[in-house]
């Protein structure tokens, strides 16, 4: 059995190798072109709330 801080750094690791891509919401994937979706539909979000005047995580701008 893993203990949960080895579990951890392995996650880590394989981060920095590039073997694992992760997005700012913390979705991981080994698929580089899920990661890519990701990123993709994670930068349409932000462009819509930015038309929206929202600047931070749900206000609006003053």
């Amino acid at each position: 059995m893993t203990d949960p801080e080895q579990f951890q750094r392995q996650q880590e690791d394989a981060l920095e190798r590039g073997q694992v891509f992760q997005d700012a919401e913390g979705r991981r994937t080994r698929d580089p072109g899920a990661g890519a979706e990701n990123a993709e539909s994670e930068a349409d979000r932000n462009a819509e709330h930015l038309a929206h005047g929202e600047v931070g995580p749900g206000l609006p701008e003053d």
